[in-house]
C-alpha cells in the first residue's frame, strides 16, 4: 500500500471509537429516560428533584464500568494503527510479492476483527454495571436515587436489553463502516481471502436480531403493563395514575421499538446482500469473459467463505484457461477443449465419421532453404504457418499436424461440420490468397517467394484418441488422408486439386478450369481430379448462411 492509502485507512478507523462510544452512550441515554423520566410516573408523588441525583448516579455507574474495559478496548485498536503504519509501502500499479500480501491479508483480518473485540469488551461493561446494580441496595441503599426493587430492575434492563441492544447496533455500524475502509484502501490481491479469528456466521447474527426486534419490545411492553395492573389491584387509587401514564410510556416503548426494528433490519440486511451482489456482480463479468476480477473478502462468515471460493474457483479457472491456450498452441482449440471437458475426452478410442482432409505443402522449400540461414528459414516458415493457422482455425479446421512446410487438417471433427468439404475447399482458396499477400509483403522485407500446392479429399476417417497410455494424440485414420497426400504431391505451386468425392458434393459451387485422369498409389481404378479456381459468389453466401456459419 502506498502512504495515501495508509493514511486513508488510519484515518477512517480513527471513526471506530467514535462510532462505539457514541453507540454505548445512546443505550445509556434511553435506559435513563425510562427509569428517570417515564417509569417513576406510575409512581404518585414521586419526587422529580431526584432527576438530577438520578442523572449523576446513573452516567457515573455507566461511565465507571465503560472506562474500566476501555484499555482493553484502546490496545486493540492502538495495535490495529501500529500494523497499518508498519506495512510495507508500494507504488501503486506494481505487482505485489506473496510476503507482501500475506502481510497485507492479515492487518485486513484484524480490521474484520475489530467490531467483535470492541463490541464484546463494551458488553461486558455493560453486563458488570447491570450485576453491580443489583448489588448496590444490599450494599449501600441510602446512597442509592432509586428504591432497591427500581434499581434492581435496571440491573435487568441493563443486562438483558441494554447491553444486547447497544452490541448488535454498534456491531453493525462498526462493520459496515470497517468493510468500506477495506474495501476502499486494501489492494485486490490482498483481499482474495482474509485471515480473521472471530467467526460469526450469518445464521447467529440473524437469529440475534430477529429476537430483539421480535421479542424485546414487546416482552418490555407486557411486563409494564403486567407490573401495573398488579400494582393497581393492590391500590385501586392508581387507576387514574395509570390511565394517565401508560400512553406515554407505550408510546416511548413503540417508538424505541420501531427505531430498534428498522435500524436493525437495514443495517442487517446490508451486512448480508451487499457482499452477496458483490459476488453477484463478479458472476456477471466473469461471464462476459473478463478473468481479471476478484470478490473482496471482507467478512469471516459463510458469505466471506462465498466469496473465497469464487476467488479460488476463478484462480482455477484461469489456470485452465492458461493451460487451454498453452496447449492450443501445439494442437488444435477444438481438441484441447473436447479434452479438457471431462474425464472421457482423454480415453483412447474413436468413431467413424464423414469428413474432408485438406494437406497443403510448399514447393521448393527444401531448396530455397540451402540458400538460406536457419534464423532466416525459421522466420519465412513461422510467418507461412501463423498466416495459414488463423485461416483454418477460421473454417472450423482442426490442424493435425505440422509435417515440415506442410500442413495436415481435417474438417468435421471433433466439432461436427455438415458442409465440411465446402469449409475445406473456401479454406483453400483463402490460404492461396493469403500467401500472395504474404509474397508482396515479404517481397518488400527481401524475403523469397513462396509457392503452395493444396489437395482436399473426403471420405470416411477413424477419428479420436490414438496411442498408449502413456502418450497419445488426437488424430484421424483412414484411406481419404494417403489419397489426399497423393493428390497434394500432383499440385504445382498455387493449385489446389480435389477429387471428384469432393467436388460431386459441391456441384454447382466451385469455379474449375480442368480435369485430370491420374493413377494415384494403391487405387486401382483412375481418379478424377479437378482444379479449383474459386468458389462462385452468387452462391457462396446462401450456402454458408443454409449451414455453413461455423467456417
Amino acid at each position: 500500500m502506498d502512504d495515501a492509502r495508509i493514511s486513508l485507512a488510519i484515518n477512517r478507523l480513527k471513526v471506530v471509537p467514535a462510532i462505539n462510544l457514541v453507540g454505548n452512550l445512546v443505550g445509556a441515554a434511553v435506559t435513563f429516560a425510562w427509569f428517570a423520566i417515564i417509569r417513576p410516573g406510575f409512581v404518585p408523588g414521586a419526587e422529580s428533584a431526584d432527576f438530577h441525583a438520578k442523572m449523576v448516579f446513573f452516567g457515573l455507574s455507566i461511565i465507571f464500568f465503560m472506562a474500566a474495559v476501555a484499555p482493553v478496548n484502546m490496545s486493540w485498536w492502538r495495535a490495529t494503527i501500529r500494523n497499518l503504519r508498519n506495512l510495507p509501502r508500494h507504488e501503486s500499479g506494481r505487482s505485489l510479492s506473496g510476503a507482501e500480501v500475506h502481510k497485507l491479508a492479515g492487518v485486513a483480518g484484524e480490521i474484520v476483527d475489530l467490531p467483535v473485540k470492541l463490541v464484546s469488551t463494551s458488553s461486558v461493561g455493560w453486563v458488570l454495571c447491570g450485576l453491580a446494580f443489583f448489588a448496590l441496595p444490599a450494599l449501600s441503599p441510602a446512597l442509592l436515587p432509586w428504591d432497591a426493587c427500581s434499581i434492581r430492575k435496571m440491573g435487568v434492563w441493563v443486562i438483558f436489553a441494554g447491553a444486547p441492544t447497544t452490541a448488535a447496533f454498534t456491531f453493525l455500524l462498526q462493520e459496515r463502516w470497517l468493510r468500506s475502509t477495506i474495501v476502499k484502501t486494501f489492494p485486490p490481491e490482498a483481499l482474495r481471502k482474509v485471515s480473521g479469528s472471530f467467526k460469526i456466521n450469518v445464521l447467529p447474527k440473524m437469529l440475534g436480531v430477529t429476537l430483539l426486534v421480535g421479542t424485546l419490545p414487546a416482552a418490555i411492553i407486557s411486563h409494564t403493563t403486567l407490573e401495573q395492573i398488579h400494582e393497581i389491584q393492590a391500590n385501586p387509587e392508581l387507576l387514574s395514575t395509570f390511565l394517565t401514564q401508560m400512553p406515554l410510556a407505550i408510546g416511548f416503548l413503540l417508538m424505541l421499538a420501531i427505531a430498534l426494528a428498522i435500524g436493525l433490519a437495514v443495517f442487517m440486511a446490508k451486512s448480508v446482500s451487499e457482499p452477496l451482489q458483490t459476488v453477484g456482480a463478479s458472476m456477471e463479468m466473469v461471464g462476459t469473459g473478463n478473468l481479471t476480477v476478484s470478490v473482496p473478502v471482507v467478512c469471516n462468515d459463510e458469505i466471506g467463505a462465498l466469496a473465497e471460493g469464487f476467488n479460488r474457483m476463478l484462480d482455477d479457472y484461469r489456470k485452465l484457461e492458461s493451460v487451454r491456450d498453452t496447449f492450443g498452441r501445439y494442437v488444435s482449440t477444438e481438441v484441447v477443449t473436447e479434452i479438457l471437458k471431462s474425464p472421457a475426452g482423454v480415453k483412447l478410442g474413436g468413431e467413424l465419421r464423414d469428413m474432408t482432409v485438406l494437406v497443403a505443402d510448399l514447393r521448393g522449400f527444401t531448396r530455397l532453404t540451402e540458400a538460406l540461414d536457419p534464423q532466416t528459414v525459421l522466420e519465412i516458415l513461422n510467418r507461412f504457418l501463423e498466416s495459414m493457422t488463423e485461416i483454418i482455425m477460421k473454417h472450423g479446421g482442426t490442424i493435425d499436424e505440422f509435417t515440415g512446410d506442410g500442413i495436415l487438417v481435417f474438417f468435421g471433427a471433433p466439432r461436427n461440420l455438415p458442409d465440411h468439404a465446402l469449409c475445406a475447399v473456401a479454406c483453400a482458396v483463402e490460404m492461396q490468397e493469403a500467401l500472395s499477400t504474404l509474397n508482396r509483403e515479404g517481397d518488400r522485407l527481401g524475403l523469397p517467394a513462396l509457392g503452395m500446392g493444396i489437395g482436399i479429399n473426403c471420405g470416411e476417417l477413424v477419428v479420436g484418441n490414438i496411442g498408449c497410455e502413456k502418450r497419445r494424440k488426437y488424430g484421424a485414420l483412414g484411406t481419404a488422408i494417403n489419397v489426399a497426400f497423393r493428390v497434394e504431391a500432383l499440385t504445382q505451386a498455387g493449385e489446389i486439386l480435389l477429387t471428384a468425392t469432393v467436388h460431386d458434393k459441391l456441384a454447382g459451387i466451385l469455379n474449375v478450369s480442368a480435369t485430370r485422369e491420374v493413377s494415384l498409389k494403391g487405387i486401382e481404378t483412375p481418379v478424377t481430379l479437378y482444379q479449383v479456381l474459386g468458389l462462385r459468389a452468387q452462391d457462396w453466401p446462401s450456402q454458408r448462411k443454409a449451414g455453413t456459419a461455423a467456417c
